[in-house]
């Protein structure tokens, strides 16, 4: 089994990077990315990091907004509204906090999903299309449904082009084209899920996009995933794919965060699939990459 090795790959992906980087400054076209945190979230707060560091090191600037999940709406939209006047910033990232501790932080009831959405709608809308960095407005993500997101010089999320970087890579080394594996991408969200799922179909890939009663549905069926050649995972719930519900040289892409989708322990044990990616490690590294060489795309297209 083959454990993908995410860090090394970005590392590859980011001499590239700098190049084009530099060509850009030589042009005299400066990238700047400006990143909406919220200090509540932890992993927001690593993530954010992550990316002021890896920026640094190809020649973009990071800079970071810091906010509370209590602020009003209003505020926030308010800074970035000033971001999306700015010439100076070539990019603009809303870092996702999870549900859960906006709930926590917001005092709001475990029945509030539909409030935590309407929340992060009102601050992607309120982002400039030409500067959306990480394919979050939904002018954006209807063009990836339409499949006409390049030609109107538009942005994959940053995750979903990692996890198309690792499947593509998966299947040159296995000297396939990617329309030969039937994939099953677990877990519905508009910055996964759904715009790898239209991207994949508008490629010619046989794919589906399972929710957790798809999933269920699957699994009660006797089914369960043999039949996929890839899977995609992205859930949050530790442990959710095992060896039993593979099959014979599947192809695993563990989204799972904080801790791992995948129960390495349990799908190792059944000896069935012959690749892996690790968390961390894995999808992590190049989401950052890509959200870097999104930031290049959109000054290209300016």
């Amino acid at each position: 089994m083959t454990i993908y090795n995410g860090t090394q790959r970005a590392l590859e992906l980011e001499v590239a990077l700098r190049q084009q980087v530099v060509a850009l400054a030589q042009r005299g076209v400066y990238l700047s990315i400006a990143a909406i945190l919220f200090g509540e979230d932890s992993g927001s707060r690593l993530y954010t990091r992550l990316k002021a560091e890896t920026a640094q090191q190809v020649g973009i600037e990071y800079r970071v907004f810091r906010f509370s999940l209590q602020d009003d709406v209003s505020k926030i939209q308010a800074k970035i509204s000033e971001l999306n006047a700015d010439y100076t910033v070539t990019g603009i990232i809303i870092q996702k906090p999870w549900r859960k501790t906006w709930q926590n932080a917001t005092r709001a009831g475990e029945s509030s999903k539909t409030a935590y959405d309407q929340w992060w709608l009102e601050l992607v809308s309120t982002l400039s299309v030409a500067k959306d960095v990480d394919g979050l407005h939904p002018q954006t993500l209807q063009a990836i449904k339409d499949g006409t997101w390049k030609e109107q010089g538009k942005v994959l999320p940053a995750t979903a082009s990692a996890v198309l970087t690792i499947m593509e890579d998966f299947a040159a080394s296995q000297n396939k084209p990617l329309t030969a594996y039937n994939t099953s991408i677990i877990g519905i969200s508009d910055l996964l899920g759904r715009p790898l799922f239209f991207e994949l179909k508008s490629r010619g890939v046989a794919c589906e996009l399972l929710g957790r009663k798809g999933l269920q549905e699957k699994m009660a069926s006797g089914d369960a995933l043999t039949k996929s050649d890839i899977i995609v995972s992205a859930t949050g719930v530790e442990g959710l794919i095992t060896g039993s519900l593979i099959g014979k040289g599947s192809a695993l892409v563990d989204v799972g965060e904080p801790r791992p989708d995948v129960d390495i322990n349990s799908v190792i044990k059944a000896n069935k699939a012959s690749f892996i990616t690790p968390v961390p490690g894995g999808v992590g590294p190049l989401t950052i990459v890509s959200l870097l060489q999104n930031a290049v795309v959109l000054a290209n297209h300016a």
